[in-house]
């Protein structure tokens, strides 16, 4: 007996030195594996609080990158709607330009008359082949400084404010046309026909090149 209780005493100061603790009793052994267990348990209960702040975190970085991901698909549908908007929009534009031009084209081809008419010489509607038996000479318009065809294209302005002159191509002429049928000899005025331009239609192609020029400069400002 004696022996046996030097050894057990022998193995715990060999414990005591190696820094291992000795228990002394069954109950004490009971109490220290309690307190392990309770460590063990709490450590645990840390463990897991880490990992659902980690999981939450990772939920919001998801959300916030799903979130991300479904502006950018916005942003290009609405990008590509808005591009499709604008090529039909400059389509219409063209076809709109097109037929204004169209319509411009005839408007003025109905006020001014064809641009390009073949006739033998360019003589004016009133003119006829002078009588000789009566001894009418054919009028100088060089030095008349005048031009036997009226003028086609006159300045807008001149077409939509002023009406022409009432003196144009009534100069005396002053022997150059004289009447020999036995009565006094008196000078001759030519008159020239009054030019009556379509005050209405002019009206109306400055007005449709006025709102042409403010889309052109909308467009420009537009960028297309």
């Amino acid at each position: 007996m004696l022996e046996s209780a030097r050894d057990e005493e022998g193995q715990a100061a060999l414990l005591k030195r190696v820094g291992l603790s000795v228990l002394h009793s069954n109950t004490s052994y009971w109490e220290r594996s309690r307190e392990e267990a309770s460590e063990a348990e709490q450590q645990l209960e840390q463990l897991r609080r880490e990992a659902k702040l980690r999981a939450a975190r990772c939920e919001g970085q998801l959300e916030t990158l799903a979130r991300d991901a479904r502006e950018e698909q916005e942003r290009r549908l609405i990008s590509d709607r808005i591009g499709r908007e604008l090529e039909a929009l400059r389509s219409e534009l063209r076809q709109k330009e097109a037929a204004e031009e169209e319509r411009l084209r005839h408007l003025y081809r109905s006020v001014l008359g064809p641009e390009s008419v073949s006739h033998p010489a360019p003589t004016a509607p009133w003119h006829r082949e002078p009588d000789l038996s009566l001894g009418i000479k054919e009028p100088d318009w060089g030095r008349l400084k005048m031009s036997p065809v009226p003028p086609l294209i006159l300045s807008e302005a001149k077409l939509l404010d002023d009406p022409l002159d009432s003196s144009y191509g009534r100069e005396d002429l002053k022997g150059d046309i004289r009447l020999k049928a036995g009565a006094q000899e008196q000078p001759e005025r030519i008159r020239v026909p009054r030019l009556t331009p379509g005050r209405k239609d002019m009206r109306d192609a400055d007005k449709l090149l006025r709102v042409n020029l403010a889309r052109l400069e909308r467009l420009e400002r537009f960028g297309l």
